[in-house]
């Protein structure tokens, strides 16, 4: 028998497949449906001007984007989310935020990319709309080869949003990127080296 599927609505609260109201202890965040974080085919145009080279790819969206860090007086009360075995749990401000995610990657050609000093992943956020202090809402992304059919559209790289939250922009240290080099050196089972600034 399928492990039960959940959903997560607007305000927090879980259902499960029948429609009620879950109270479990803990929960598989894989087994949570955001309805605005669904996976879902991107193309990207790569090309020069006068040649177009379009890539789809496969994007998903770890709970990281909708939830914090366990901690047990912050927590108290909700529902251990459960990413593999780090706990977390629901973060309203974190959540309401994700509803502008999908679109900050789907315009990844318009915005700044960088490699993190730790080269494990890149970020981008989305320099019109700075807040005070300098303050953005930044993703956290790896992008890697994955070739598929998701919803009957073929892709050839996965990018997996690992994290998103608002941050001071521009990160200090960073990197600077390009999407069309991330992509090149994904379609070789790479990364773009972070640089010295």
């Amino acid at each position: 028998m399928p492990a039960m599927r959940y959903r997560l609505d607007d305000d927090g609260q879980l259902y499960g497949e029948d429609g009620s109201i879950r109270d479990d202890d803990r929960i598989d965040a894989d087994r949570i449906e955001v309805p605005h974080l669904v996976p879902h085919v991107v193309t990207f145009d790569v090309g020069a001007k006068e040649k177009s080279d379009q890539v789809k790819v496969l994007v998903r969206y770890s709970c990281h984007c909708w939830s914090s860090e366990w901690d047990d007086e912050r927590s108290a009360g909700k529902i251990r989310i459960m990413d593999g075995a780090r706990e977390r749990s629901f973060d309203l401000e974190r959540f309401n935020a994700s509803r502008d995610l999908p679109a900050l990657i789907t315009t990844l050609p318009e915005t700044p990319e960088y490699v993190t000093r730790s080269e494990r992943n890149y970020g981008c956020y989305n320099a019109a709309r700075l807040g005070t202090e300098g303050m953005a809402y930044t993703a956290y992304f790896t992008m890697r080869p994955r070739k598929g059919r998701f919803n009957r559209i073929r892709h050839s790289l996965l990018l997996q949003v690992e994290s998103a939250y608002p941050r001071p922009q521009p990160e200090e240290g960073r990197s600077k990127t390009s999407l069309r080099a991330i992509i090149a050196a994904s379609r070789k089972g790479d990364v773009v080296k972070y640089r010295r600034p």
